[in-house]
């Protein structure tokens, strides 16, 4: 028998044991369901003991939530639930499901609500109050009108532009002028349509109009770029908000708001469900809101498809530059990001020694290994040729982290491509992982107490043996780790497509492989091609290829902010 031992806990948490393990084990501790369920046999608890069924209808939500479904369709709930508490002596019935999911409601650890259409959807509460508070305190602001002199924001985007030689499509000219009398607005679109450019002239309005603004983005990286856009001070949304590491909360809320009157976050497609509800919770009543972003984008990592269902609802005002301009069109990454957009094969020049687009394809063979190996040749030879340093110019995006054209395996070859052992080099071997002085790390977790978040691309700088310590410089800050805490890290080489939202890098590298098939996407591809500001290279074959550009729409994410955003009183 193996035998897992609970921490030490206190006698009210013994008692909680005897009520309840799995309530025990996985809210308390942490440790993860399945890690509780073999605690649980240990300790005698029944494999169809309602405790065990509840903390796996919870466990299955929890899943979901990590793929962005704020909810789940009951029938749906139930046959992943009977999947994951089923064995070979006793299998889950899903009758037996959908009465302790009833018993759950009426507990309060579960909310059903039964939509117009009649599915069931399943909610753990504190989703389910998130969503109805952020459609509440959303419609709340819009329903506040902004007073406006309109003639007057038309004579100064007039003087603006002919101080500066340009001139606003019209689509732009009616972006800056929605975002002077809107209460909340989106501003959406792709690659070389002028985000960045209406962006910057909404900020000189409102600076203009004399606001304090505020300007924000989900990623340190995409702070940095709002900032370098507009030259005014970017801070990430937790920075913003104020997050306090000590109450796992922000400081900044609706009974201390933001001290600005116009607020613009960017990279919105990153928003989930609760850094959007924490958003409009810390905006003041007077103040205006501007969400910019690419809604073509992968969704947020989180649950919710915050952005898209703030379009679809109808009720944000809404710009979506579509015409893209001249000097932007003779980029090849931008014209093929808006073919594949459209569902059409893109025109990528294939790969040469003398290229002569900015995008660039390479067959790469069928196989991964094939593609392995054309990785480390354009790292060592084609790459370098043309003028990039492979160890800070040049990022791999992989749709997967497994098989051998994923970031794991990659991030291997890589690092003794572009930073091999040498005598002077100080490394160290961590829980299967090498790390070196100058390998390239990203975190994977929020830190709170080294204000490193999921996603922040680094160097590290020093490994100290004596201390324990490894130093990792991010942009210009220098943090340290203990040993203890290197899982926060790992190496990036090569990271996922997913992690890469928000960030740009002079070269980008897409393997795309049958290997990754689950993964492949129209929306992958859109986004790791966009990612790449100077040259992109495509590796994988045609038919694959055709198959992502051809893909259908993006997963379904189960949420019902739209609807409660339409639900207007």
């Amino acid at each position: 028998m193996v035998i897992v031992r609970l921490p030490t806990a206190p006698a009210k948490l013994i008692a909680t044991v005897q009520n309840n393990p799995y309530q025990l084990a996985v809210d308390i501790y942490g440790i993860g369901f399945l890690t509780a369920d073999k605690i649980a046999q240990n300790l005698g608890i029944p494999l169809n003991s309602r405790f065990r069924y509840q903390a796996g209808i919870l466990h299955v939500l929890g899943e979901a939530a990590e793929e962005g479904h704020s909810c789940l369709p009951q029938p749906h709930l139930v046959n992943l639930s009977v999947k994951l508490l089923s064995t070979e002596e006793h299998p889950a019935i899903p009758e037996t499901m959908v009465d302790v999911i009833e018993d759950m409601v009426q507990q309060r650890e579960l909310i059903v609500e039964t939509p117009e259409e009649g599915m069931l959807l399943c909610y753990k509460p504190t989703f389910y109050y998130t969503e109805i508070n952020l459609a509440q305190r959303l419609n709340q602001h819009l329903s506040k009108p902004v007073a406006v002199d309109l003639p007057r924001v038309r004579n100064w985007i007039e003087r603006f532009t002919e101080s500066r030689g340009i001139a606003l499509s019209h689509q732009q000219q009616q972006a800056v002028e929605m975002a002077a009398y809107s209460r909340i607005m989106v501003l959406t679109g792709g690659p070389g349509c002028g985000k960045t450019f209406t962006t910057h002239t909404i900020v000189s309005l409102w600076k203009a109009m004399g606001k304090s603004i505020a300007l924000a983005a989900p990623t340190g990286r995409a702070a940095q770029r709002l900032a370098e856009m507009t030259g005014l001070e970017a801070k990430t949304l937790h920075r913003l908000l104020e997050f306090d590491p000590r109450t796992m909360d922000f400081k900044l809320g609706v009974d201390n708001p933001l001290p600005h009157q116009a607020i613009v976050v960017d990279e919105a497609s990153m928003l989930d469900l609760f850094l959007a509800n924490s958003l409009v919770k810390a905006l003041p009543l007077d103040a205006q809101l501007l969400l910019v972003g690419d809604i073509d984008q992968l969704p947020s990592v989180g649950p919710g498809k915050v952005l898209q269902d703030l379009i679809n609802s109808k009720r944000v005002p809404v710009v979506r530059l579509t015409q893209v301009f001249r000097q932007a069109a003779q980029s090849a990454i931008i014209a093929a990001a808006h073919h594949i957009n459209r569902g059409q094969y893109p025109a990528i020049e294939h790969i040469s020694d003398t290229p002569r687009s900015d995008c660039l394809w390479h067959g790469g063979g069928h196989q991964p290994e094939h593609g392995v190996q054309v990785i480390g040749e354009l790292i060592g030879e084609l790459i370098p040729k043309l003028g990039f340093n492979p160890a800070t110019d040049v990022q791999v995006l992989c749709p997967m982290t497994r098989g051998l054209v994923g970031t794991r395996n990659l991030n291997q070859v890589l690092q003794q491509l572009i930073n091999p052992r040498c005598p002077e080099q100080t490394e160290i071997q961590r829980g299967g992982m090498l790390l070196r002085v100058g390998d390239r790390v990203i975190q994977q977790t929020n830190d709170y107490q080294r204000e490193v978040f999921n996603g922040d691309l680094g160097i590290i700088t020093k490994i100290d043996t004596t201390e324990q310590e490894v130093s990792v410089q991010y942009d210009q800050r220098n943090v340290s780790y203990d040993y203890a805490d290197l899982n926060e890290i790992t190496l990036a080489w090569a990271v996922t497509i997913h992690k890469s939202q928000g960030s740009e890098y002079p070269v980008v590298i897409l393997p795309l492989y049958m290997q990754h098939y689950l993964m492949l996407s129209r929306h992958l591809l859109y986004t790791g091609l966009t990612r790449a500001k100077r040259l992109a290279i495509v590796i994988g074959a045609k038919k694959v290829i055709g198959i992502v550009v051809n893909s259908g729409e993006r997963q379904q994410r189960y949420t019902r902010l739209q609807q409660r955003l339409e639900m207007v009183a």
